[in-house]
């Protein structure tokens, strides 16, 4: 039997040279969004969720909150289906579908997210958690 199941094994084969994801859609939940701490900019954390590449790896963005680029927030709750009253909590699990590309910050690569829109179809169950008692040492 093959150490790696046959999940681990695609994430692997589609895992590029880097570490990022390959550019494409990917499904997520919100699982944060926080104010900068510069308080210009809206941080959003998203989680690609079970059943798919890259299941639970962290992915994250920021819109600002300036009267400049307040637009792009504004794009961001129309995408999400959220009024610009909504809350964290409310944000917190609406499940996405990101459009990720490779760019670049600070002279490294890196995950950029590229598009966003609510995802409307059905999630996989999150995976349950292995307890401590299962690892074998």
């Amino acid at each position: 039997m093959s150490i790696l199941d046959p999940n681990e094994q695609q994430t692997a084969e589609n895992t590029t040279e880097n570490g990022l994801l390959p550019e494409g859609d990917y499904i997520a939940r919100i699982c944060a969004v926080e104010k900068w701490k510069s308080g210009t900019s809206l941080v959003w954390k998203f989680e690609l969720v079970a059943g798919q590449d890259g299941a639970g790896e962290d992915i994250w963005d920021w819109t600002a909150i300036t009267k400049k680029g307040m637009f792009r927030t504004k794009q961001r709750y129309a995408a999400l289906g959220l009024t610009l009253d909504a809350t964290e909590e409310q944000a917190c699990a609406v499940p996405v579908v990101l459009t990720l590309e490779i760019g670049e910050y600070n002279g490294e690569p890196k995950n950029k997210v590229a598009g966003l829109v609510r995802y409307e179809g059905e999630l996989a169950p999150e995976p349950e958690s292995a307890g401590d008692d299962d690892i074998p040492f």
